[in-house]
């Protein structure tokens, strides 16, 4: 949450971009211990436009990491590894490859 303040946006930016709703927005921000899907983590990535370094960083606090072997992780990285951070032309190819979709 600090790097939503650091990038200077705000919280309503964010989770509009991300494609995710208020509700789950406010317990990512306020609820001790709640831990976000690798999707949910990804998509706030996107949002605050992040580069692949601080992507990786954002995923291994959360317990995650982006894998070569995972379809859903090679197209969100080819995406952030071009600075495209638009959440539903990201969605559009996951969809193509009826793979998960970001946020939702």
């Amino acid at each position: 949450m600090r790097l939503i303040d650091a990038k200077g946006y705000s919280d309503v930016e964010v989770y509009k971009r991300a494609n995710i709703n208020r509700k789950l927005f406010s317990e990512i921000r306020c609820g001790d211990g709640y831990m976000p899907s690798k999707k949910t983590v990804l998509a706030l990535a996107i949002a605050l436009r992040l580069n692949i370094d601080e992507t990786q960083d954002i995923l291994a606090c959360a317990g995650y990491a982006l894998s070569h072997s995972v379809k859903f992780d090679v197209i969100v990285e080819f995406f952030i590894v071009h600075e495209m951070f638009d959440v539903f032309t990201i969605n559009e190819m996951l969809f193509r490859y009826d793979q998960p979709l970001l946020g939702q």
